[in-house]
């Protein structure tokens, strides 16, 4: 910081998601996070893993060996918790990385937080000074019922990487983003914002 003007700082400050940064007079406007309707199918499959050993642990497997029914069911037993703790730890890692999948959005930029397996996430942000447009896609009937979808925001002259599935409420949040764009270029942007910070600064020590 400089002493002699201690509102020129331009030190990114931590928010709530530790791998955003934020400047000065920027704030935080929401968080959006997926729906958890994309969660089903891996649900679906630990619960057919565990089904499907248990019927063939404790009614096909001592059916098929009825002289060793006793140590034949110890053994599909043995199998059955396996199966179970491996179902278990599959949807705590799906859970792990699909809720770590998130936009954040503030007064200056959108933050994409991308999860793509347990320990490999990645950070990017896009400014709102090079926002174009937002799109919200909703396909097929599930999509409406449960009221989720995908955002895409759109940037000049490049294909944009900022593409959200799964979004619950896709045109709520997709409107609010656009409304958050047209805040930021009537405060004038970056300039407006760390202005109106220094602003505040000066009312609170006044």
């Amino acid at each position: 910081m400089n002493p002699e003007n201690p509102y020129t700082d331009t030190t990114p400050q931590k928010v709530s998601n530790t791998l955003s940064t934020m400047q000065p007079g920027e704030r935080v406007i929401f968080e959006i996070k997926r729906h958890p309707i994309g969660l089903i199918f891996s649900y679906a499959i630990s619960g057919a893993m565990i089904i499907a050993t248990a019927v063939l642990a404790f009614i096909v497997a001592p059916g098929v060996a009825p002289n060793s029914r006793e140590a034949v069911t110890a053994i599909a037993t043995v199998i059955f918790l396996v199966v179970t703790l491996f179902a278990i730890a599959f949807v705590f890692i799906a859970n792990k990385v699909y809720w770590g999948n998130s936009w954040v959005l503030t007064s200056d930029s959108i933050t994409q937080v991308t999860q793509s397996g347990l320990f490999n996430r990645q950070s990017s942000q896009l400014s709102l000074e090079n926002l174009e447009d937002v799109t919200a896609k909703q396909h097929g009937i599930l999509t409406h019922i449960f009221n989720y979808g995908t955002i895409k925001a759109e940037t000049a002259g490049e294909h944009s990487k900022f593409v959200f599935t799964y979004c619950s409420n896709p045109n709520y949040y997709a409107q609010q983003i656009l409304q958050a764009r047209e805040e930021f270029a009537q405060q004038g942007g970056h300039a407006g914002q760390q202005e109106a910070s220094a602003h505040n600064n000066i009312a609170a020590q006044s």
